[in-house]
Protein backbone atom coordinates (compact mmCIF):
# COMPACT_ATOMS: atom_id res chain seq x y z
CA UNK A 1 0.00 0.00 0.00
CA UNK A 2 2.08 2.84 -1.15
CA UNK A 3 2.20 5.92 0.49
CA UNK A 4 0.31 4.28 3.66
CA UNK A 5 2.62 5.36 6.87
CA UNK A 6 0.37 4.91 9.80
CA UNK A 7 -2.53 3.22 11.47
CA UNK A 8 -5.41 5.40 11.83
CA UNK A 9 -5.96 5.29 15.97
CA UNK A 10 -9.14 7.38 15.19
CA UNK A 11 -10.50 4.07 13.53
CA UNK A 12 -9.49 1.69 16.56
CA UNK A 13 -13.20 1.12 17.70
CA UNK A 14 -14.18 0.24 13.99
CA UNK A 15 -13.53 -3.32 13.32
CA UNK A 16 -13.38 -2.99 9.78
CA UNK A 17 -12.32 -5.02 6.61
CA UNK A 18 -9.94 -2.17 5.70
CA UNK A 19 -8.35 -1.66 9.19
CA UNK A 20 -7.68 -5.29 9.87
CA UNK A 21 -6.33 -5.54 6.38
CA UNK A 22 -3.97 -2.74 7.15
CA UNK A 23 -3.08 -4.44 10.84
CA UNK A 24 -1.94 -7.15 8.65
CA UNK A 25 0.09 -5.46 6.18
CA UNK A 26 1.77 -3.78 9.14
CA UNK A 27 2.22 -7.34 11.20
CA UNK A 28 3.93 -8.22 7.86
CA UNK A 29 6.16 -5.10 7.51
CA UNK A 30 7.07 -5.69 11.04
CA UNK A 31 8.20 -9.64 10.70
CA UNK A 32 10.07 -8.76 7.40
CA UNK A 33 11.70 -5.91 9.56
CA UNK A 34 12.27 -8.51 12.99
CA UNK A 35 14.02 -10.91 10.05
CA UNK A 36 15.91 -8.66 8.74
CA UNK A 37 17.57 -7.14 12.05
CA UNK A 38 18.26 -10.68 13.17
CA UNK A 39 20.28 -11.44 9.91
CA UNK A 40 21.71 -8.01 10.54
CA UNK A 41 22.97 -8.36 14.25
CA UNK A 42 24.68 -11.78 13.55
CA UNK A 43 27.10 -9.75 11.03
CA UNK A 44 27.86 -7.04 12.80
CA UNK A 45 28.10 -9.74 15.86
CA UNK A 46 30.63 -11.33 13.58
CA UNK A 47 32.33 -8.11 13.18
CA UNK A 48 32.56 -7.61 16.80
CA UNK A 49 33.55 -10.90 17.48
CA UNK A 50 36.47 -10.75 15.03
CA UNK A 51 38.39 -7.27 16.45
CA UNK A 52 37.58 -8.94 19.60
CA UNK A 53 39.65 -12.32 18.48
CA UNK A 54 42.46 -9.40 16.63
CA UNK A 55 42.78 -7.60 19.81
CA UNK A 56 43.36 -10.77 21.49
CA UNK A 57 45.59 -12.26 18.97
CA UNK A 58 47.29 -9.09 18.24
CA UNK A 59 48.51 -8.77 22.32
CA UNK A 60 49.69 -12.27 21.97
CA UNK A 61 51.77 -11.98 19.39
CA UNK A 62 53.43 -9.18 21.40
CA UNK A 63 53.40 -10.79 24.44
CA UNK A 64 55.75 -13.67 22.37
CA UNK A 65 57.90 -10.94 20.93
CA UNK A 66 58.94 -9.71 24.50
CA UNK A 67 59.40 -13.03 25.27
CA UNK A 68 62.08 -14.13 22.47
CA UNK A 69 64.73 -12.92 24.70
CA UNK A 70 63.82 -15.25 27.27
CA UNK A 71 64.26 -18.43 25.13
CA UNK A 72 66.96 -20.69 24.44
CA UNK A 73 67.40 -22.46 20.82
CA UNK A 74 69.75 -25.66 20.56
CA UNK A 75 70.81 -23.76 17.29
CA UNK A 76 71.04 -20.13 18.05
CA UNK A 77 73.51 -18.60 20.36
CA UNK A 78 72.15 -15.11 22.14
CA UNK A 79 71.45 -12.32 19.42
CA UNK A 80 71.37 -9.14 20.88
CA UNK A 81 70.61 -7.58 18.03
CA UNK A 82 67.61 -9.97 16.94
CA UNK A 83 66.05 -9.80 20.58
CA UNK A 84 66.57 -6.30 20.34
CA UNK A 85 64.58 -5.69 17.17
CA UNK A 86 62.09 -7.66 17.94
CA UNK A 87 61.78 -5.76 21.39
CA UNK A 88 61.24 -2.46 19.03
CA UNK A 89 58.67 -4.83 16.94
CA UNK A 90 56.61 -6.14 20.41
CA UNK A 91 55.96 -2.32 21.24
CA UNK A 92 54.79 -1.37 18.04
CA UNK A 93 52.44 -4.04 18.09
CA UNK A 94 51.42 -3.80 21.56
CA UNK A 95 50.13 -0.32 20.84
CA UNK A 96 48.66 -1.60 18.23
CA UNK A 97 46.84 -4.07 20.16
CA UNK A 98 45.65 -1.57 22.22
CA UNK A 99 44.28 0.23 19.18
CA UNK A 100 42.50 -3.12 18.76
CA UNK A 101 41.24 -3.00 22.47
CA UNK A 102 39.96 0.61 21.81
CA UNK A 103 38.20 -0.27 18.54
CA UNK A 104 36.59 -3.21 20.19
CA UNK A 105 35.19 -1.17 23.00
CA UNK A 106 33.96 1.38 20.36
CA UNK A 107 32.08 -1.07 18.64
CA UNK A 108 30.41 -2.55 21.65
CA UNK A 109 28.53 1.12 22.69
CA UNK A 110 28.30 2.44 19.15
CA UNK A 111 26.93 -0.60 16.90
CA UNK A 112 26.24 -3.56 19.03
CA UNK A 113 24.14 -1.20 21.70
CA UNK A 114 21.73 0.54 19.77
CA UNK A 115 20.82 -2.78 17.42
CA UNK A 116 20.36 -5.12 20.67
CA UNK A 117 18.33 -2.32 21.76
CA UNK A 118 15.84 -2.15 19.42
CA UNK A 119 15.90 -6.10 18.95
CA UNK A 120 15.08 -6.44 22.81
CA UNK A 121 13.54 -3.44 23.51
CA UNK A 122 11.34 -2.15 20.27
CA UNK A 123 10.57 -5.51 18.80
CA UNK A 124 10.16 -7.22 21.83
CA UNK A 125 7.69 -4.34 22.71
CA UNK A 126 5.40 -5.50 19.22
CA UNK A 127 5.54 -9.35 20.41
CA UNK A 128 4.49 -8.79 23.98
CA UNK A 129 2.03 -6.38 23.08
CA UNK A 130 -0.09 -8.60 20.12
CA UNK A 131 -0.05 -11.65 22.43
CA UNK A 132 -1.71 -8.92 25.39
CA UNK A 133 -3.93 -7.60 22.52
CA UNK A 134 -4.78 -11.48 21.31
CA UNK A 135 -5.64 -12.15 24.98
CA UNK A 136 -8.29 -8.91 25.31
CA UNK A 137 -10.19 -9.81 22.40
CA UNK A 138 -10.30 -13.47 23.68
CA UNK A 139 -11.97 -12.18 26.78
CA UNK A 140 -14.26 -9.70 24.87
CA UNK A 141 -15.63 -12.33 22.52
CA UNK A 142 -15.93 -15.02 25.53
CA UNK A 143 -17.86 -11.51 27.32
CA UNK A 144 -20.33 -11.00 23.79
CA UNK A 145 -20.88 -14.90 23.67
CA UNK A 146 -21.78 -14.88 26.75
CA UNK A 147 -24.18 -11.93 26.96
CA UNK A 148 -25.99 -13.61 23.92
CA UNK A 149 -26.38 -16.71 25.63
CA UNK A 150 -28.85 -15.02 28.38
CA UNK A 151 -31.84 -16.72 28.77
CA UNK A 152 -34.67 -13.79 27.69
CA UNK A 153 -37.76 -15.69 29.23
CA UNK A 154 -36.05 -16.04 32.91
CA UNK A 155 -34.15 -12.83 32.49
CA UNK A 156 -32.28 -12.67 36.13
CA UNK A 157 -31.62 -8.57 36.14
CA UNK A 158 -27.91 -9.11 38.21
CA UNK A 159 -26.70 -12.11 36.49
CA UNK A 160 -27.48 -9.82 33.19
CA UNK A 161 -25.92 -6.47 34.85
CA UNK A 162 -22.73 -8.67 35.83
CA UNK A 163 -22.28 -9.44 32.02
CA UNK A 164 -23.01 -6.43 30.49
CA UNK A 165 -20.55 -5.09 33.18
CA UNK A 166 -17.63 -7.90 31.87
CA UNK A 167 -18.74 -6.69 28.20
CA UNK A 168 -18.22 -2.93 28.91
CA UNK A 169 -14.56 -3.94 30.63
CA UNK A 170 -13.24 -6.21 28.27
CA UNK A 171 -14.25 -3.77 25.21
CA UNK A 172 -12.78 -0.82 27.79
CA UNK A 173 -9.47 -2.93 27.19
CA UNK A 174 -9.66 -3.86 24.10
CA UNK A 175 -9.47 -0.58 22.92
CA UNK A 176 -7.57 0.09 25.20
CA UNK A 177 -4.61 -2.51 24.19
CA UNK A 178 -5.15 -1.98 20.83
CA UNK A 179 -4.52 1.76 20.74
CA UNK A 180 -1.15 0.79 22.32
CA UNK A 181 -0.38 -1.70 19.60
CA UNK A 182 -1.62 0.21 16.72
CA UNK A 183 0.57 3.37 18.49
CA UNK A 184 3.90 0.82 18.88
CA UNK A 185 3.41 -0.33 15.23
CA UNK A 186 3.44 2.86 13.78
CA UNK A 187 6.58 3.94 15.92
CA UNK A 188 8.31 0.73 14.72
CA UNK A 189 8.62 2.80 11.30
CA UNK A 190 10.60 5.46 12.28
CA UNK A 191 12.45 3.59 15.43
CA UNK A 192 13.81 0.86 12.00
CA UNK A 193 15.02 3.89 9.83
CA UNK A 194 17.18 5.06 13.33
CA UNK A 195 17.94 1.66 14.25
CA UNK A 196 19.59 0.79 10.68
CA UNK A 197 21.68 4.14 10.75
CA UNK A 198 23.06 4.37 14.14
CA UNK A 199 24.71 1.12 14.40
CA UNK A 200 26.13 1.86 10.88
CA UNK A 201 27.27 5.36 11.75
CA UNK A 202 28.91 4.42 14.93
CA UNK A 203 30.52 1.40 13.20
CA UNK A 204 32.12 3.66 10.66
CA UNK A 205 32.85 6.44 13.40
CA UNK A 206 34.89 4.04 15.21
CA UNK A 207 36.56 2.71 12.10
CA UNK A 208 37.74 6.32 10.91
CA UNK A 209 38.58 7.21 14.62
CA UNK A 210 40.75 3.72 14.88
CA UNK A 211 42.57 4.83 11.15
CA UNK A 212 43.48 7.79 12.39
CA UNK A 213 45.15 6.29 14.80
CA UNK A 214 47.21 3.62 12.92
CA UNK A 215 48.51 6.53 11.03
CA UNK A 216 49.40 8.99 14.10
CA UNK A 217 51.03 5.82 15.61
CA UNK A 218 52.65 4.83 12.43
CA UNK A 219 54.70 8.61 11.91
CA UNK A 220 56.33 7.98 15.22
CA UNK A 221 58.45 5.10 13.76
Amino acid sequence: MPGIDKLPLEETLEDSPQTRSLLGVFEEDTAATSSYFSQLFKAMQRIYDAQNELSAATHLTSKLLKDYEKQRFPLGGDDEVMSSTLQQFAKVIDELSSCHAVLSTQLADAMMFPISQFQERDLREIVILKEVFQIASDDHDTAVNRYSRLSKRKENEKVKNEVMEDVYTSRKKQHETIMHYFASLNMLQYKKKIALLEPLLGYMQAQVFNQCWYCSLLKNY
